[in-house]
């Protein structure tokens, strides 16, 4: 039975693992963590399940990605809906016309929606960056207000560094949206699996042809030499997949990539709900970006408790977890010569966040892994 090797028992890595395993492949997955299920991991605290890198809300497109999943789980709609501190009143986010209801007068919220209306589609949603180069001094205006009050001290917080200096793909992630739709995503599926997605990427890794190695280095027992991978101390020809970090598998060889952290702290409330939404932005107060309350995405409803959990970015050293890549044109170009290094070794595969260096949401980095994994079987 052909061998393949997996680093990573995130979403990517478990996603190609299974299409491999199903294919007839024997995958050994090394994981670095006690448990699997990389950032989507959930666990129960206190009654509620909680994520404990983050949330994690699934959304998509891409029909064959949500059929992929679903193999694996039942799941229950679920829309999400954020809201930001603006000026002492919770505003939807994407910032859209109920959010200019909320926070300008009513004779001048209806001029500011109908000269909106006249600019752009209605459903559209635009980049705040491109929304404040408008000709009309008064889509102007309101860019730079919701520049202001919305984007920049939350920017700040969450990379480190202002608006101004981060790349554009980054400020195009929650553009201002023209109409009263309030939800954060508008994909066709949303929806949030029943038992959590820990039970649900353990199902995925409960193939007869897939071994999990837990608490287990990758680099510990595989090394890249010569354009050959070795594994424990024998050169290895089958492919191997791997979702770390690439400046890390060539012993940072070209300097660090950077990448920014998170704290989470989590608080117990003897509350039935504390705040109105799952997830409350603080762009302009507090050290902390924003605070979930995951309660409110599971079916069941616990009565008379409640869990927050508040959200720190920071600069990642070398013992925090990388969650976000730095996207940056100088980052890019030492990332380049890594992926090189990379490509000169034919039967190692580089995939994930991490590894390739990129934001990604969940069904991406699903469909991503979906493609290589038939990439190295029609290869192979």
């Amino acid at each position: 039975m052909k061998q393949v090797i997996v680093a990573g028992a995130g979403i990517s890595g478990l996603t190609a693992a299974r299409i491999l395993a199903e294919s007839g492949y024997q995958v050994t997955i090394l994981e670095k963590r006690s448990h699997i299920g990389g950032n989507v991991y959930d666990y129960f605290y206190s009654g509620v399940l909680v994520h404990k890198y983050g949330p994690h809300l699934f959304h998509t497109k891409m029909r064959h990605v949500a059929e992929f999943l679903q193999r694996f789980s039942g799941f229950f709609p679920y829309e999400h809906r954020v809201l930001g501190e603006v000026r002492g009143k919770l505003v939807p986010i994407p910032f859209n016309y109920k959010s200019i209801d909320e926070l300008y007068p009513p004779k001048q919220a209806e001029h500011l929606k109908q000269v909106l209306s006249e600019a752009y589609k209605d459903g559209d949603s635009v980049p705040i960056m491109e929304l404040r180069r408008h000709k009309d001094p008064e889509v102007k205006a309101l860019a730079e207000f919701v520049f202001q009050n919305v984007f920049y001290g939350y920017t700040k917080k969450q990379w480190g560094k202002p608006p101004e200096e981060m790349s554009s793909s980054v400020m195009g992630r929650v553009p201002v949206r023209m109409s009263y739709d309030d939800r954060y995503f508008t994909d066709e599926f949303q929806m949030m699996p029943e038992q959590g997605y820990t039970v649900m990427m353990e199902r995925m890794a409960g193939h007869r042809n897939i071994a999990v190695r837990c608490e287990c280095e990758a680099l510990s027992c595989l090394s890249v030499q010569d354009g050959q991978v070795y594994f424990d101390g024998e050169r290895f020809d089958g492919p191997v997949i791997y979702t770390g970090c690439i400046d890390e598998l060539f012993g940072y060889r070209y300097g660090r990539l950077p990448y920014r952290s998170l704290d989470f702290v989590l608080e117990r409330r003897n509350v039935t709900q504390a705040q109105p939404v799952v997830q409350i932005n603080y762009p302009n107060r507090f050290v902390y970006t924003r605070t979930s309350e995951f309660k409110l995405v599971q079916k069941e409803k616990l009565e008379g408790r409640t869990i927050l959990v508040y959200e720190y970015p920071k600069e990642c050293t070398q013992e925090d977890i990388p969650y976000y890549p730095v996207e940056s044109e100088k980052c890019m170009n030492v990332y380049q010569k890594y992926k090189l290094l990379a490509e000169r070794t034919a039967n190692l595969h580089i995939l994930g966040r991490l590894g390739e260096y990129k934001y990604y949401n969940m069904d991406v980095s699903v469909d991503r892994a979906m493609k290589l994994a038939e990439k190295v079987i029609e290869k192979l």
